[in-house]
């Protein structure tokens, strides 16, 4: 999920049990399954305080461990504070869905199953009986309705439906919206009940097969939105409303934050199984692999696998090494990749616009470049031809997902930047102080793709220049969506009687803290430029919260502003996209170099930094985790002055 302007909880991960109490079939295609027990209510797992089940949001989702033979024997994972370790063999049976509704007096919730010709989850909810045991994780986060909406939009397959009929059951009176739902038959129609002022348009799919339908699109397309702002949410076949999100974001020009629109299954030539796992693409989703990927992965590792001989598995793991290290050479795919969202091809060929004339005519380009681009996405599995006419294929489908574009999209100034990691070799021979900007990767029309750098200093170019700046600090907030309320919750924070924010932290952090204690009477001050240039002194407040803070700053220029604050502020609670594992995680190893290629200064390891506020004095200096364990802000730095 993209940062939303939705208010969201993020929840610890805690994998529980419970047996199936009730079944029954909501329509000819739906099946509803009641759940309950003990392990629903707070306890202790593990020695780890499990909190109470909890889901509040519409489209809240649990990961279910379907239980088959094989997963009688298979470790499912390990329990962690506030995430759960899944083997990534286990991670093969599990599938997401959305909990209809939740009964707390009764320990117990519901989810709808659609039926299907085969599938993993249909196939065990269709024959499940009472007092079958089912385990299963989450939700990991819970978002409510969006605040200062005057209209919503909806729109769903039957997959998504059991999240509409949530929304639509919950829905305060004065809500006022839209609701578009595609079902398969007339029979799968189902009466909701709703207090919100809501008009309901079902949309009967017929003999057209699941995912091939443009019944939703074109209804999208062809209503009118009312004056005001709109949120819209839509969720289905991940091919099939690629083109609702293109209308909605560049067609009706929607805010990103008020647009959800994602994606629950993909069809494949060999069956369509509902509400499998999250797309690829979101940097904190943990993506199930099949049993056959993990296989081939082990194999690639040196796994040695039974009845295979000696001779055959070294070949095998020699070939897959070079295989390996051949396509780390390659240089197409983040190029081409990266075009490819920028341009939305993959939204516009889903959306009916499918030859290199007409998407040239579409963004603006020359027919002849078009024939390019989509060429070499064809070579890279990203689309397929038929005739005149170019296709997605499902690796195409991963790139038009939900929030996938958010990390490559070139017309964004804080993603540009970051590409700015082709120009390294320069920036090694040359340094980077006096460069005329942070990369000199140059476009067909000679433009720089880094903003153009008329400042001394990256940090200082994003003091005069807005858009920059801007697009930093969207950028660090989308990454910390998931952890922005677990760190407001340490304990140094959430004690302060006032704060002080730094680094990229600003009115939605202000914002964040107000909501979370909004009788404590606590003060926020966001000090200015001439407070972290050391002009001025930094407030005097409980605590300092520095989020992204030091990224780009020269270690002496970090050094004496962390010196700054730790003069004023009785505790300093630092968040970096630090870069401890660089040489075992090569996402760390991409912060690492891409940092150092934008900005001239390497990133920051949790020891680094440790060591330079014990060097100014700071005592109890610890790193604590937050979050799940992965993505880019995976730990807080906590110094208190003596």
């Amino acid at each position: 999920m993209p940062r939303t302007s939705r208010p969201m909880q993020v929840l610890p991960i805690v994998l529980r049990e419970v047996e199936v109490t009730g079944i029954a079939d909501i329509t000819p295609n739906m099946r509803r399954l009641t759940v309950a027990g003990d392990q629903l209510s707070a306890g202790v797992v593990n020695g780890m305080p499990r909190p109470q089940f909890h889901s509040e949001g519409f489209d809240d989702h649990v990961k279910l461990v379907i239980p088959t033979p094989e997963t009688e024997s298979v470790d499912i994972g390990e329990q962690g504070e506030f995430r759960f370790k899944w083997n990534r063999e286990a991670l093969g049976f599990t599938r997401d869905y959305t909990v209809s509704s939740v009964d707390a007096d009764a320990n117990s919730f519901t989810f709808d199953v659609v039926r299907h010709d085969s599938g993993l989850a249909s196939e065990w909810a269709f024959s499940a009986s009472i007092g079958d045991s089912l385990k299963f994780a989450g939700p990991k986060t819970s978002a409510g309705l969006s605040e200062g909406v005057d209209f919503h939009l909806l729109v769903a397959d039957e997959t998504a439906l059991p999240a509409v009929r949530r929304w639509l059951e919950t829905a305060p009176a004065d809500t006022s919206g839209h609701i578009i739902v595609e079902v398969p038959t007339a029979e799968d129609i189902q009466e909701i009940s709703t207090a919100a002022d809501v008009e309901i348009n079902w949309l009967i799919r017929s003999g057209t097969s699941p995912g091939d339908s443009t019944l939703m699109y074109e209804a999208v397309k062809n209503m009118e939105l009312p004056a005001g702002r709109t949120y819209a949410w839509c969720a289905g076949e991940a091919l099939t409303i690629a083109p609702i999100r293109r209308h909605l974001r560049r067609e009706l020009g929607l805010p990103k934050e008020d647009v959800e629109v994602i994606g629950y299954w993909r069809k494949t030539a060999k069956k369509t199984e509902a509400a499998a796992d999250e797309i690829a693409g979101d940097a904190t989703s943990e993506t199930a692999t099949p049993l056959a990927a993990a296989s081939q992965d082990a194999a690639a590792d040196g796994v040695t696998t039974a009845g295979v001989d000696e001779f055959a598995e070294v070949s095998e793991s020699s070939q897959s090494i070079v295989s390996n290290v051949h396509e780390m050479t390659e240089i197409l795919p983040p190029i081409i990749t990266r075009i490819a969202v920028t341009l939305g091809v993959g939204d516009l060929v889903a959306g009916g616009i499918t030859t290199a004339e007409a998407i040239a005519a579409e963004v603006g380009i020359d027919t002849e470049g078009a024939g390019v681009v989509l060429t070499a996405m064809c070579a890279l599995g990203l689309l397929e031809r038929d005739g005149a006419a170019y296709l997605n294929t499902q690796a195409g489908a991963v790139l038009i997902g939900d929030g996938a574009g958010d990390g490559l999209n070139l017309d964004d100034p804080a993603i540009r930047d970051l590409f700015s990691i082709v120009n390294l070799l320069d920036i090694l021979r040359n340094g980077h102080i006096d460069m005329p900007a942070p990369a000199e990767a140059l476009t067909s029309a000679g433009e720089a793709l880094t903003s153009t750098l008329t400042a001394p200093t990256w940090r200082a170019q994003r003091a005069v220049d807005a858009a920059l700046d801007t697009a930093h600090r969207s950028h660090t907030l989308d990454h910390l969506r998931y952890v922005l309320d677990i760190i407001l919750e340490l304990e140094p924070i959430a004690t302060a009687a006032s704060v002080a924010l730094a680094g990229d932290a600003g009115a939605e952090v202000s914002a964040a803290l107000t909501r979370k204690a909004p009788e404590s009477g606590r003060s926020v001050h966001i000090p200015g430029a001439a407070s972290v240039a050391g002009e001025q002194s930094w407030p005097a407040v409980d605590c300092t919260l520095m989020l992204a803070g030091l990224t780009g700053r020269s270690r002496p220029e970090a050094k004496a502003l962390l010196a700054c604050i730790l003069e004023s502020s009785a505790s300093l609670v630092v968040v970096e996209p630090l870069t401890d594992e660089a040489e075992l995680d090569d996402h760390q190893a991409e912060e690492l170099v891409a940092t150092y290629a934008m900005t001239g200064n390497a990133s920051w390891t949790s020891e680094e930094l440790c060591q330079c506020l014990s060097d100014l004095g700071a005592v109890a200096v610890e790193v604590v985790d937050i979050g799940w364990g992965f993505g880019r802000f995976r730990s807080a730095v906590i110094a208190r002055r003596p």
